[in-house]
């Protein structure tokens, strides 16, 4: 059999194209000599020619792969939400970042699928970092009914222009990164990171971080204790009235 030629993936017809990089990728996995060229020849179709079919057949050969790295991310787990929401997000990630002036850089199949699993972890951090952000929020309404009322400001931009709403995203983000600074200890840190980024119950902090807390009412008396100062803190009421 001759070698295919660039030419003759171009002419390749999609239902073709599409059968043998299931094919090739199946001799991959099983760690068989394989030609990524076919593809890669899918890739650019999708990304340089804006080809909706080409990038259907993308989305059914590597969904499996993305479920993969969405069900390995140590995010996953405390997300609350089906693997299936991230993998559309990682999805959309990488056909609006992958636009036609930008393919050619990525000059093989390694380095475009290195870039797919790069858009899984992203959308999973950010996802973490959004959820982490309302935890904290939730947790400090709950403890002083007059930042409630000021911290719910934010919530009214959803009326507002798209403008305002990132600008409200920003905000809850220059929160978070606050928040971090104002722990005085790797206990408080703790507090933050395990009950309100990985979601866990007091009972499973201690269990997570046994070397700093020696009991449950530990996990209550640093939270109470970081909740409480952040209550009585000018500077706290100061990002309310900036934010």
């Amino acid at each position: 059999m001759e070698p295919v030629t660039q030419l003759d993936l171009q002419a390749l017809p999609l239902s073709g194209l599409r059968h043998h990089c299931a094919q090739e990728s199946d001799r991959f996995f099983h760690r068989q000599e394989h030609d990524p060229r076919f593809c890669y020849e899918l890739f650019r179709r999708a990304m340089l020619e804006r080809d909706d079919g080409a990038w259907a057949c993308i989305y059914h050969q590597y969904q499996r792969l993305v479920l993969h790295w969405v069900e390995r991310h140590p995010t996953f787990h405390a997300a609350g939400e089906e693997a299936q929401f991230f993998l559309n997000r990682a999805f959309e990630k990488m056909w609006l970042g992958i636009t036609p002036d930008k393919f050619p850089t990525f000059t093989d199949l390694k380095a475009l699928l290195r870039y797919l699993q790069m858009c899984v972890h992203s959308v999973m951090i950010d996802f973490a970092r959004q959820k982490e952000s309302q935890l904290v929020l939730e947790a400090v309404e709950e403890s002083g009914p007059q930042l409630a009322v000021q911290a719910a400001a934010p919530a009214a931009a959803q009326n507002t222009a798209v403008e305002d709403r990132i600008a409200a995203n920003l905000d809850r983000q220059a929160l978070w990164q606050w928040l971090q600074e104002q722990c005085k200890d790797a206990k408080e840190v703790a507090i933050l990171e395990g009950m309100f980024v990985l979601a866990l119950k007091p009972r499973e902090v201690q269990d997570h971080y046994p070397r700093l807390f020696n009991s449950v009412n530990d996990v209550y008396r640093v939270k109470e204790n970081l909740l409480a100062r952040l209550r009585r803190s000018e500077k706290t009421q100061d990002f309310w009235d900036y934010a």
